[in-house]
C-alpha cells in the first residue's frame, strides 16, 4: 500500500471521526439549550399557577457586594420563582390553615417552621409586598443565601372590620437548595420584623395643579398622540396629567406605564398615577408594587377610601409606611366626622366640592367638578358651572382631558372657566 494511500484513509478516518465529535457536541448544545429554554419558558408561566397570581411579581434584586458570586441567568431566575411561590403557598396555608402545598415549596427547617406556625397561628388576612432581595454567596452546604426584606401585614376578623392589625417590616436571610431538580426554600431566619416610624408627608405643590386625567387608552398611544397631548399640555400649563390604571394591572400595562414616565419626565411634565378602584387592605400588594414603578411621580391616587372603614385607614397607613416619599392623595366617602381618623395624607380629593373653608384656607383639598350633563334637561339646576368656578378659585383642580379639549383640540366651555388668564 503507498504512502499516499494510507495518509488520504488516515485524512479520511480523521474527518469521520471529527464530524461524529462535532455532531455529538452539537447534540450535547443543543439538549442544553432545550433544557435552558425549557426552564425559561415554565419561569415565564409558573407564578400564574400559584396559590396567589399576581401582575406584578413583588420581589426586586438588589446590588450585592462587590466580589460576591453570582449564578447563571436562568438560575437567578430560578431562585427568584422559587423564594416567590415559597412565600405564596406560606401565606395561603397560613390564611386557609392548609397546609398540603408546603411541602412542594419548601423542604428542611423551613418546612418544619412553616407547618409549626400553621398550627399555632392563624390569620385570616395575611398580606405581604415589596420584596427586596440581595444575593449573599453560595451556602457551604449547597445552593444560594439571600438576604431579603418585605413588608407584611396581619389582621384578624371583628364586629366592625378587621381587627388587631401589624403592619411590619421583616428581614431575614434564606437559603434555597435544589433538591430533584426542583428549587426550594430550606432555611429562614427572621432577623428583623418592625414596624418604622411614620413621616410626615412629603410636599405637594397643590396651588399650582391643573391636573387632567388622560383617556384609559393611553397605554396604546402612539408616539404622534403623546406628542399632541404634552404639547397641548404646555401650551395651557397643565400638570400634572394622571395616568389611570385597571385595579389589576397587568405587565403589559406596568411596562407602559414606565415608558409613559419616562416620556413625560423628558417634557418636564410632572405625571401622577390613579386608580379608580376602592382602596383596599386587599388591594395594597397591588398598589404597593405600582408604587414602585410610579417612584418619581408626582402623587399616587389610591383610589376612594371610606373614611369610617378601619380597612381603608389601615390601607392608607400601609401605603404612607411602604412609601414614605411618594406623595398620596384619597378620595373620601362616607363619614366626613371621620376625616380626622385618618393618617396624614398629602391631600384630598373632594368630588362634591364640599371643602371645609373653600379657597386657600383649605390647600389641601383638590377639587373635581361634576361631569358634564349627557342630557340636558330644562329647569334642571346648573351644578357645574358653579362648581367649575369654585375649583377655578381654589387652585388645585382635576378633570378628564375629555372634558376639557374637544377633538379639535379647542378648550371647551368648561375649560374656558378653568384656563381663564390669571388663574
Amino acid at each position: 500500500m503507498s504512502r499516499l494511500t494510507v495518509l488520504k484513509r488516515a485524512a479520511f478516518v480523521t474527518l469521520l471521526l471529527g464530524a461524529l465529535l462535532g455532531g455529538l457536541l452539537a447534540l450535547v448544545v443543543a439538549a442544553r439549550g432545550l433544557e435552558r429554554a425549557s426552564r425559561a419558558s415554565s419561569q415565564a408561566s409558573a407564578l400564574n399557577l400559584a396559590r396567589r397570581p399576581e401582575a406584578a411579581p413583588p420581589l426586586r434584586w438588589l446590588p450585592a457586594a462587590p466580589g460576591t458570586p453570582r449564578p447563571d441567568g436562568v438560575t437567578l431566575e430560578d431562585l427568584r420563582q422559587a423564594y416567590l411561590l415559597g412565600h405564596s403557598e406560606l401565606t395561603y396555608a397560613a390564611r386557609s390553615g392548609d397546609p398540603s402545598g408546603l411541602g412542594g415549596r419548601l423542604a428542611g427547617n423551613a418546612l418544619s417552621g412553616a407547618l409549626a406556625v400553621t398550627r399555632q397561628e392563624r390569620h385570616p388576612l395575611l398580606l405581604d409586598w415589596n420584596h427586596r432581595a440581595r444575593l449573599l454567596g453560595p451556602d457551604p452546604a449547597g445552593g444560594w443565601r439571600l438576604q431579603v426584606r418585605y413588608w407584611t401585614a396581619r389582621a384578624l376578623p371583628g364586629p366592625d372590620g378587621w381587627t388587631d392589625l401589624r403592619v411590619t417590616r421583616r428581614d431575614a436571610q434564606v437559603t434555597l437548595r435544589e433538591q430533584s431538580g426542583v428549587w426550594r426554600t430550606t432555611d429562614v431566619t427572621l432577623l428583623a420584623d418592625t414596624r418604622p416610624d411614620l413621616r410626615a408627608p412629603p410636599a405637594l405643590p397643590v396651588r399650582s395643579w391643573r391636573a387632567v386625567t388622560l383617556p384609559a387608552d393611553w397605554t396604546d398611544w402612539t408616539p404622534a398622540r403623546w406628542q399632541a397631548t404634552l404639547t397641548l399640555a404646555a401650551r395651557h400649563d397643565l400638570r400634572p396629567l394622571v395616568l389611570p390604571l385597571a385595579a389589576q394591572p397587568t405587565r403589559e400595562q406596568l411596562g407602559a406605564l414606565r415608558a409613559a414616565l419616562t416620556r413625560l419626565r423628558a417634557a418636564a411634565r410632572p405625571a401622577a398615577v390613579a386608580f379608580s378602584a376602592p382602596l383596599t387592605l386587599e388591594s395594597v400588594p397591588v398598589r404597593a408594587a405600582v408604587a414602585e414603578h410610579a417612584r418619581g411621580a408626582a402623587a399616587l391616587l389610591t383610589g376612594p377610601v371610606r373614611a369610617d372603614d378601619p380597612g381603608s385607614r389601615a390601607a392608607l397607613l400601609a401605603l404612607r409606611l411602604t412609601h414614605p416619599t411618594l406623595p398620596l392623595l384619597a378620595q373620601t366617602t362616607g363619614s366626613e366626622a371621620a376625616l380626622p381618623d385618618l393618617p396624614d395624607l398629602n391631600a384630598l380629593l373632594s368630588a362634591q366640592l364640599r371643602a371645609p373653608a373653600p379657597g386657600p384656607a383649605a390647600p389641601q383639598v383638590l377639587l373635581t367638578a361634576p361631569p358634564a350633563p349627557r342630557l340636558p334637561l330644562p329647569g334642571r339646576p346648573d351644578r357645574r358651572g358653579p362648581a367649575l368656578t369654585l375649583a377655578a378659585w381654589q387652585g388645585g383642580w382635576l378633570l378628564p382631558l375629555d372634558d376639557l379639549f374637544g377633538p379639535d383640540d379647542q378648550p371647551t366651555p368648561a375649560a374656558q372657566r378653568l384656563l381663564a388668564p390669571g388663574r
